[in-house]
């Protein structure tokens, strides 16, 4: 039975046997993940853009790593090594598969079986990958099925929060426009009136949850200090927030000088121009940060008389 033990595959056949049994799995966890793709593309791309550079971080950072993980499966074993990890990941598949019922009815719950099914098919193929997988799958997996609970939970409030702050800055900026709670009505100087409600949809929570993914990807892989990468959180959000109603205000003043059609056709990209922008400041920013892990060196104290000269050295770190 030692040949049970031993890894028969080639490396390259592990990897591919691997993503190729991923695809599967996810297409029959998932089978109605392209249709609802397609039909939130169409008819509501916004609640979809914010993926988009979490997925595009998290293909450079394996494709940075991969070079490590193609060790990690140099070191596999056969089918008789981590039988307990292996039966972990037919579990998982196996409740994916019960659970397709539920999985087809939304894009969120097709995404996050998605991630699933890859993190499963690595356990039962490559189990040793488990714990350079679990970060990524554990945050993708969050990252899919957190918006929509978070905007059922804080999406109204924060709509309500953004239409006062809206209201207050294009109340300084002088615009002809009302408030009543989060509707609001705008007089363009062509004599076009604009009515417009800011949903919960637009009140920035998935762009939230999309930064604090990636936030999460680089805090993994640059391995970053916890207190700061907390700090970051906090002002990337904050920022969000106030970028969010300048965003409304900024499509208030289009409006205003060009009309209902100007309004509502910029109001379809916008939003991702600045979240984008935002994204990319605050990280870079981040990025700059020193990790977790401090490489000061070791010094030596002189020894103030000679009865202390076979004491041990005293470390003491350069701030």
């Amino acid at each position: 039975m030692d040949y049970l033990r031993r890894s028969a595959l080639p490396l390259w056949l592990r990897f591919f046997a691997w993503v190729g049994a991923a695809a599967v799995v996810s297409v029959v966890a998932a089978p109605a993940s392209l249709a609802l793709l397609s039909q939130e593309v169409n008819s509501n791309f916004g609640a979809v853009f914010p993926a988009i550079p979490l997925v595009a971080l998290l293909l450079v950072v394996m494709t940075l790593r991969l070079g490590e993980f193609m060790k990690i499966l140099a070191k596999e074993g056969g089918l008789g090594t981590e039988i307990t990890t292996r039966l972990a990941g037919l579990v998982i598949i196996t409740i994916l598969l019960v659970a397709r019922p539920l999985t087809n009815q939304t894009i969120e719950y097709s995404g996050v079986a998605i991630v699933l099914s890859v993190y499963a098919t690595s356990l039962v193929i490559n189990p040793l990958t488990k714990r350079i997988m679990l970060p990524y799958a554990a945050i993708c997996a969050v990252g899919g099925g957190a918006p929509s609970l978070l905007q059922s939970a804080f999406g109204a409030p924060l709509a309500n929060f953004t239409s006062d702050l809206s209201a207050r800055l294009a109340a300084v900026a002088g615009f002809p426009v009302t408030w009543q709670g989060t509707q609001f009505q705008l007089l363009s100087k062509s004599g076009d009136i604009i009515n417009g409600t800011v949903t919960s949809d637009c009140s920035g929570i998935v762009s939230v949850t999309a930064f604090l993914g990636l936030l999460a990807l680089m805090h993994i892989d640059t391995k970053k200090n916890i207190r700061s990468t907390a700090e970051i959180a906090i002002v990337g959000i904050v920022i969000l927030i106030i970028v969010n109603a300048l965003r409304i205000v900024l499509l208030l003043w289009v409006g205003y000088v060009d009309g209902a059609n100007v309004f509502w056709s910029t109001h379809d990209w916008i939003g991702y121009a600045l979240f984008l922008g935002v994204y990319l400041s605050v990280l870079a920013v981040y990025s700059r940060i020193g990790s977790y892990r401090s490489s000061a060196p070791i010094v030596s104290l002189p020894s103030s008389s000679p009865s202390s000269s076979s004491s041990s050295p005293v470390p003491m770190h350069r701030e």
